[in-house]
């Protein structure tokens, strides 16, 4: 048999092996969706408010940038972006605010350092070149002066950056690699040990509810262990 006619006939064979796999349901290689995720990277935010320390505790980074991710570390994260920023707390995300302090302050939860924060997609370049940040900044603190959160770090961060010495504006890393698309408005992350949990998504004109925040509490007792009642 020549080389070429060789090779035909196995490519034949393979193509036949594979198909009769597919049809028996063999198991193959799980798809790159059902692998878990990593958080590959940290996420710097300037911090608007920080409940969790006094004014005076070098912890607090409150007027400050900070990496969220690599601050709580291994620990169990929930984690909140929105390009949407409520006049006031009559918004839900307010109640998402109240229920992450529900969770945050519960005992079972506390000892076992779940941490959670909101984080403004609101800036259209680098803290440090945008120049709507002194409005953006303004508008967040009217939003967190109504909800009083207790345990919840809001910040604010870009939504896109234009690099140094270009003028194509980009999407940054941080943001993509916290799954977080162009056409998402509000993102929850549940993350823990730097492996995301489940990501839950919604749109401006359809925010979390209540059966979304039963969904995070679920998943949270699910993986921590459920509240004592």
């Amino acid at each position: 048999m020549t080389p070429t006619v060789l090779g035909t006939a196995m490519k034949t064979v393979c193509f036949a092996i594979l198909a009769v796999a597919a049809i028996a349901g063999l198991p193959g290689e799980a798809p790159a969706q059902d692998k878990s995720e990593d958080v590959a990277q940290g996420f710097r935010a300037f911090i608007v408010k920080e409940p969790r320390y006094p004014g005076d505790d070098i912890r607090n980074r409150e007027g400050k940038m900070q990496d969220l991710v690599t601050e709580h570390g291994l620990n169990p994260v929930i984690a909140v972006f929105s390009r949407v920023i409520p006049v006031d707390a009559s918004h839900p995300l307010a109640d998402v605010v109240k229920k992450l302090d529900e969770l945050a302050e519960s005992k079972e939860y506390k000892s076992k350092r779940l941490g959670t924060y909101l984080v403004f997609l609101a800036l259209k370049n680098e803290f440090r070149k945008d120049e709507t940040r002194d409005a953006r900044l303004k508008e967040i603190a009217q939003f967190v002066s109504g909800v009083m959160p207790k345990r919840t770090t809001i910040g604010v961060a870009e939504a896109t950056e234009t690099p140094d010495g270009t003028e194509q504006p980009l999407v940054p890393a941080q943001v993509q690699k916290m799954g977080i698309a162009p056409e998402d408005d509000i993102v929850i992350v549940f993350y823990n040990n730097f492996k995301v949990v489940k990501r839950w998504k919604f749109k401006a004109n359809a925010p979390p509810g209540e059966a979304d925040l039963k969904a995070i509490e679920a998943e949270v007792e699910r993986v921590l262990g459920a509240k004592k009642k």
